[in-house]
């Protein structure tokens, strides 16, 4: 599996139906398996020329290193998962021998072009709260700003609980849950307090771990799934997938990804705080 979920700028437009589709899950390792299933969809479309189908295999979604948890999930419970799944991300997806074949919906299609921010997979690995599964996807898109009150009431999937208090708490205990990540929740002190455009927003800044050194490859990206050109000119003898060194594979990656960013172009990040 690839290293990293590639998340268009518009998806995080909170007016876009697709942003609040993106964390619609209530449990944890199947929040974690749409986003690897995303992660792989999303790849294999950039990088493979104009089909009717898009396809790739299901081999090494519970591998050693995968950010999927072999005790909550089997190959069995994830080929279930995938073919019973109602996304707007996709127009049809199913299994077929070990296979997933898919569309992507128009509307997510549309979205693909508005350019893209790289989310590690590997920084979903640990985390077991699907709340703090959803807060670090969020603050790995922008690594500081806000969030209104009200708006992680909704995309924390919060109405159950009445009172508010319990809400905040309920956010907050999430946040800690994150690595490297400071945050306040700024609120008036009293009722006769002056209300400032601060308050009512958790306010969070994610600190650069440059010591960080975490191996999370799942498995070597399959060339003959993605249909992939890549060159190696200056390479005396091309090495096969498993006789790469990590350092190898990441330069590949890098390096694919840098052709389809500049086949694709970029835009400005949409704020979404």
């Amino acid at each position: 599996m690839i290293e990293y979920l590639t998340i268009p700028h518009e998806l995080m437009n909170r007016k876009n139906t697709l942003h609040y589709a993106l964390f619609d899950f209530d449990n944890n390792a199947e929040m974690k398996l749409f986003i690897a299933i995303l992660a792989y969809s999303t790849m294999i479309y950039r990088s493979t020329k104009n089909t009717d189908n898009y396809t790739f295999k299901l081999r090494g979604f519970l591998g050693k290193n995968s950010i999927l948890n072999r005790r909550d999930l089997t190959s069995k419970r994830i080929t279930i998962f995938i073919n019973n799944l109602d996304s707007l991300f996709f127009k049809e997806i199913k299994v077929e021998a070990n296979e997933v074949i898919f569309k992507f919906s128009k509307s997510y299609k549309n979205a693909i072009k508005s350019g893209f921010n790289k989310i590690d997979l590997c920084s979903l690995k640990s985390v077991r709260d699907i709340r703090s599964t959803k807060l670090t996807i969020l603050t790995k898109m922008k690594t500081e700003g806000y969030f209104d009150l009200y708006y992680l009431f909704k995309v924390l999937d919060l109405k159950e609980i009445e009172r508010r208090d319990h809400k905040i708490a309920k956010i907050t205990s999430a946040f800690k849950k994150l690595k490297n990540v400071e945050f306040t929740y700024k609120h008036p002190k009293n009722r006769s307090v002056e209300q400032l455009d601060e308050h009512y927003k958790f306010h969070y800044k994610t600190l650069v771990n440059e010591t960080a050194n975490i191996n999370c490859l799942d498995f070597v990206l399959d060339t003959s799934d993605l249909d992939l050109k890549i060159k190696l000119e200056k390479e005396e003898k091309k090495q096969e997938p498993w006789e790469m060194s990590e350092q190898d594979i990441n330069k590949q990656l890098e390096e694919v990804e840098q052709d389809m960013s500049r086949a694709i172009g970029t835009t400005e990040y949409l704020n979404y705080v």
